[in-house]
């Protein structure tokens, strides 16, 4: 015991030394002159703020921040971001966000994540949609906690803005070009500027393609991985006068890459027993890909009616679809051969008004939002099915359509009633209603497929009120310490995976969490900042996805209310710029979370919730220095940390936890006359073998590891 207290210090402690010592900038702005750090604007609360006077817990990263730290998805923005865990589920079109421990693993599409995501002020109903690259990004805004005083949908652990770079009447454009290990070649182009004398317009393009992987198909003994990515967006902005603009987007994305292969432990056969040692040589029968297409508009008009009163609309539309192939046996036999397929449409409307008043800020708003989701899954199982009596048949699947209409109010106001003090208050009203239907299992013999049960139909409706209440305290200009009580509930749904049981297709409930934070945020000098927070969170009905059901087939993943937790634990991140041209940043996060009531068998008292590692650590160094005139060279250093993790709370199984690892990331780079930048990039560098998930299925245990040691090179020009 004592020494594995020691080596988990003494593994730590080096992490710790190495963040430290090797920490990209975030949140900067260009090549600086000074050791100024400057001010951090954010419209988190809907309006334009310095990051020091919004009393939330805010992590926010630039779209430099983004490059320096090799960014490029948003599993990503778990390295660089204090106790936030995000990761893939289902091979990689499925993410999961967890922050502070609160989180949902549930590999279906049609239940909404715990933490909200929004792109464009446009949130994003289903996990599904969450898989997109971020590519010509202006910023991302992290919020902990529940949200809903400000935002469209309500969340209980907080939210991700996603900000992308917008129109300017100044003639923009940069492009870059690189090529990586394993034959990988990716391209990006970014421009805009002025099309009339009131309008602006901005186009962004971005493909990644990839001939082979870091796993090996044993079954065809070839490398595996292929990327084929491809994203767009257009922008325009019409601003006839000062008062009054309107920001049109529309995207589109397309990915047809390779998925993840299962690392199976499987029980019904000896064929992989083999490679058991080679985490990346894996087999797969058939071929595992995906086929997704992302399309949306939106249209967001801000009006100033009058000198403090501001009118904004915004309208949005998303068309989603998702086809995922993959070999979940992980074998060359057909246990399990799955099929997802979903699509998605969403629509929503979302009116604010807000008022600047010299003492008193209000923003009040309302919000609608109308989705659709037709799912159908199936599995390829001919060599399963007779195990348990179903001989003859080659299929088994589920089916359904869910349609949600979500509608809410909200008001949220700041009074400075004192030079110092500002109490915060926030109320919401939302109503949900959901309609599930056509939900059946089948089963199928050469394509004629009967269904286990007739399909059901069942509704589920829920209100709720939510709110906060603050209050900030500024004894200097750039100190702030606030204490917040907030409150946010994510409603309740119903299950999207293969059942055998209609009964168990009743609606689950709503979760809620109350949340008490306490924050400080001060310019310790003009080149260092420190944030810091501490925070209890009371978490009721927690809805917990994971092997709940017993079956004729094996266990079945689900999600259930499974009783109240509670959570508490402490941040900090510092940013300093000790010496010209050198920036640091370190930020630290730890979080304790247990189960205090448990109404389901497989859930004991006292465990420990999913994705939530006791202690994380994040740190980015960059350094720029002159070479001669108009040539200047950079090096940044990234790392993360993170403590055991188990990713399942169900039945607590030992194969779901994960010990502690660290992540380390380097690249460095040449800049000729400030326009034209050449780089050599590593991530992974040390080569850390670690899991990302864990799922126990009908033939065993399966496994989904982290990418190995990548490195490449980037050529870059910004006008």
């Amino acid at each position: 015991m004592i020494q594995h207290l020691y080596k988990h210090t003494s593994q730590t402690a080096i992490a710790a030394t190495l963040l430290g010592i090797a920490t990209p900038a975030m949140a900067q702005e260009a090549k600086s002159s000074d050791t100024d750090i400057g001010v951090i604007v954010v419209t988190a609360q809907k309006r334009e703020q310095r990051l020091d006077d919004v009393g939330v817990t805010i992590n926010v990263l630039t779209g430099d921040d983004l490059k320096a730290s090799g960014t490029v998805s948003l599993v990503d923005l778990a390295g660089i971001t204090p106790n936030v865990q995000i990761k893939n589920v289902v091979s990689n079109s499925i993410t999961n966000v967890t922050i502070r421990g609160i989180g949902l693993n549930d590999y279906a599409a049609n239940n909404n994540p715990a933490a909200g995501i929004y792109v464009d002020n446009v949130y994003l109903v289903s996990p599904a949609m969450l898989t997109f690259g971020l590519f010509d990004i202006d910023r991302v805004e992290v919020l902990k906690g529940p949200q809903g005083d400000l935002y469209g949908r309500n969340t209980t652990a907080g939210a991700v803005n996603i900000i992308s770079r917008g129109p300017t009447f100044s003639p923009e454009f940069e492009m870059e070009a690189g090529y990586g290990r394993y034959d990988s070649a990716n391209f990006r182009v970014g421009a805009g500027g002025e099309l009339a004398p009131t309008l602006a317009g901005r186009v962004a393009f971005q493909t990644m393609q990839q001939e082979s992987g870091w796993q090996t198909n044993y079954v065809t003994g070839e490398r595996f991985g292929g990327i084929n990515r491809t994203n767009g967006r257009l922008q325009l902005k019409w601003e006839p006068s000062d008062s009054f603009n309107v920001l049109l987007s529309a995207h589109h994305g397309e990915d047809r890459s390779a998925v993840l292969l299962h690392k199976a432990d499987n029980i019904l056969t000896t064929e992989e027993d083999a490679f058991a040692d080679d985490a990346r040589t894996t087999g797969a029968g058939n071929n595992p890909h995906m086929e997704l297409k992302s399309t949306g508009v939106s249209a967001t008009i801000d009006w100033t009616v009058a000198p403090r009163l501001t009118l904004t609309s915004i309208s949005a539309y998303e068309d989603f679809s998702r086809v995922h192939v993959e070999d979940t046996d992980g074998t060359s036999l057909s246990y399990l051969d799955s099929t997802y397929a979903n699509d998605i449409k969403q629509y929503s409307q979302e009116l604010r008004l807000g008022f600047d008043g010299d003492a008193l800020d209000l923003i009040g708003g309302l919000y609608y939002s109308n989705d659709e989701i037709s799912t159908r899954d199936e599995y390829f199982s001919p060599d399963l099915l007779p195990s348990f009596g179903l001989g003859g048949l080659d299929v088994i699947g589920n089916t359904y359509r869910q349609e949600t209409d979500a509608y809410a109010a909200f008001l949220h106001g700041e009074w400075t009633f004192a030079p110092s003090l500002t109490l915060i208050g926030g109320l919401r009203y939302t109503e949900e209603k959901k309609v599930f239907d056509n939900a059946t299992t089948f089963l199928c013999a050469a394509d004629a497929c009967s269904n286990v049960f007739a399909p059901v139909s069942n509704r589920y409706s829920t209100s709720n009120v939510s709110g906060k209440i603050g209050l900030n305290y500024q004894p200097a200009d750039r100190t702030l310490i606030y204490a917040t009580v907030s409150r946010g509930f994510k409603s309740g749904g119903f299950q999207g995976q293969l059942v055998f049981d209609p009964t168990v297709l009743e609606p689950f409930d709503d979760e809620q969490l109350t949340a008490y934070e306490l924050g400080l945020k001060v310019r310790l000098a003009s080149n260092l900042q420190l944030n810091a927070a501490a925070f209890y969170y009371d978490y009721t009905e927690l809805q917990i996805y994971g092997p709940l059901f017993d079956s004729p087939v094996g266990v079945l993943f689900g999600i259930d209310n499974v009783g109240d937790a509670r959570v508490q634990g402490a941040e900090a991140d510092i940013w300093w710029k000790p010496v010209d041209g050198l920036d640091l940043r370190f930020g630290v996060g730890t979080v304790n979370t247990k189960v205090t009531r448990s109404v389901v068998a497989g859930v004991t008292e006292g465990s420990i919730l999913p994705n939530s590692p006791s202690l994380n650590l994040n740190g980015t160094l960059r350094y720029e220095w002159d070479l001669s005139d108009g040539l200047a060279a950079d090096i940044s250093l990234s790392g993360k940390y993170q403590s055991r993790v188990r990713f399942d709370v169900v039945r607590s199984p030992v194969e779901a936890i994960e010990d502690g690892y660290f992540l380390g990331n380097a690249e460095i780079g040449l800049t000729f006359d400030d326009h034209i930048r050449a780089s050599l990039w590593a991530k992974n560098v040390f080569d850390k073998l670690y899991r990302t998930q864990a799922l126990v299925t009908s033939v065993g245990w399966t496994y989904h590891y982290g990418a190995p040691r990548t490195f490449g090179v980037s050529l870059s020009y910004e006008m």
